[in-house]
């Protein structure tokens, strides 16, 4: 009787296994090319022990991801590469190639490799090496028409040529490399007739000082200065000519050099973190011109997001010319949500300014608090506004605020909100600050204060 029902069992396991084998064995080949696009290459390669029926499919993946990760076996991965493409059909096309690698046993293969997939109607090709030496991109890449996505990472050098045919290219992201000349990369942009989405990540330049980005296709636009750019022997001054903007972000430079060309109408996504040149550098008439006049460009965004120099810097135009400012403070009629991210304090003005001057505004948020205790030098002194803002009455929803520290001030900011937030639905306080004392108190205030809404939930966290 055990040994018949052991029987049974091996043999519903046996079935089980032969049902599960026939199932697989039957998928089309374009299913089991979708299995396989969806591991990195090396891996992919390996599934050929599986079966016969799997070991010519790695073969036709249409997507390419050499990574040699470690290092530890350069000789291993270059053989590795060698033999996947000689084993490759020559009449497959190949839509995306991404090598990353960076021991110099293999330099001399990086060149035929690239040379192989973009012979092969490549759309996307992602480069990234950290070799001894800088890498300079081979001219005929740039002489690849059929690009429609270009990323280069890492230790390269990009020396752009006069004759480049990037007539697809949509993505062209670069990040830590190096410019020959920073003048030639607003002269590659005007060859690139449909680019839509480009950065500049933490790059330097050996020649140049003027970036000019113009492009009438161009939607998405990212620059990050990887040093302070106050350290800087001289300035980067940036020309932005891109009618159909939709994203704008921009770090870590000097507002001073950033020009706008005409007002960014289709912009709804922005994010600013510029700081602005000393104060006795300029007129005073100059100083507000120059950090507010980028304000003033991007007024029709939805979502905006203030780092902590760029809010420095308004604080600092408030102290210098305060009555020009704060009657020239831009509208934004279709802001919705607001974040500011505040360094040192976040001033009164420039908080009263925006909620005056918004008034369809549903989410307010401060992830870094209102001020920086950790300073000698910190300040935060609000007062209530004459009349309650339209948009604290009507729209806003959310307020978030992070690194709370439970002074008077900002208690008293709280409190406003509550007190005239009609519309009101969430209030975050993270008070983890308070942790090891204090912690009680600043809870038990904030829950005796009067919420307009009734609907208003208060979340304090520690």
């Amino acid at each position: 009787m055990g040994s018949s029902s052991v029987s049974k069992k091996l043999k519903i396991s046996e079935v089980e296994v032969e049902v599960e084998v026939d199932r697989i064995s039957t998928l089309p080949d374009s299913l089991l090319l979708k299995i396989l696009d969806s591991l990195p290459t090396k891996r992919a390669v390996c599934t050929s022990v599986i079966s016969k029926r799997w070991r010519p499919l790695y073969m036709s993946l249409p997507n390419l991801e050499f990574y040699d990760r470690y290092g530890k076996n350069p000789q291993q991965f270059s053989k590795f590469v060698d033999r996947f493409f000689m084993r490759r059909p020559n009449g497959l096309k190949i839509d995306k190639f991404e090598l990353r690698c960076g021991e110099d046993y293999y330099l001399d293969r990086v060149d035929e490799w690239i040379w192989k997939a973009i012979g092969r109607d490549l759309k996307e090709l992602h480069l990234s090496f950290w070799f001894k030496d800088l890498y300079e991109v081979f001219y005929e890449v740039y002489m690849c028409s059929t690009l429609e996505a270009l990323r280069l990472t890492c230790n390269i050098l990009v020396n752009i040529p006069e004759d480049v045919k990037f007539s697809r290219l949509r993505v062209l992201k670069f990040s830590n490399v190096t410019f020959g000349s920073i003048e030639s990369v607003g002269e590659l942009l005007l060859k690139c007739p449909v680019l839509e989405d480009f950065s500049i990540d933490e790059c330097e330049w050996l020649s140049g000082h003027c970036l000019s980005i113009c492009g009438n296709a161009l939607k998405k636009l990212s620059l990050l200065n990887g040093s302070d750019p106050i350290d800087n022997e001289f300035f980067l001054e940036i020309l932005i000519d891109t009618p159909a903007l939709e994203y704008l972000g921009i770090e870590s430079f000097v507002s001073d050099d950033i020009l706008i060309k005409g007002n960014l109408q289709f912009l709804t996504t922005a994010y600013l973190d510029v700081e602005q040149i000393i104060e006795g550098a300029l007129p005073s008439n100059v100083f507000g011109d120059c950090v507010f006049g980028l304000l003033k460009k991007i007024n029709h965004v939805k979502i905006l997001t203030l780092g902590g120099k760029t809010v420095e810097a308004f604080n600092s135009v408030y102290d210098c010319e305060f009555q020009t400012v704060h009657e020239g403070f831009p509208l934004f009629h279709n802001l919705t949500e607001l974040d500011l991210r505040v360094e040192t304090y976040c001033g009164e003005n420039l908080l009263s300014d925006f909620l005056k001057n918004t008034r369809n505004l549903k989410s307010l948020e401060f992830p870094w608090g209102l001020v920086d205790t950790s300073t000698d030098s910190w300040h935060f002194s609000w007062s209530w506004p004459s009349s309650v803002p339209e948009c604290l009455s009507t729209h806003l929803q959310t307020l978030d605020i992070g690194q709370f520290y439970g002074t008077h001030d900002e208690l008293s900011l709280v409190d406003f909100f509550l007190n005239y937030g009609s519309a009101l639905r969430n209030v975050s306080v993270d008070a983890s600050n308070l942790c090891n004392g204090g912690g009680a108190e600043v809870q038990e205030e904030l829950l005796s204060y009067h919420r307009e809404s009734t609907n208003c939930k208060l979340d304090i966290s520690f």
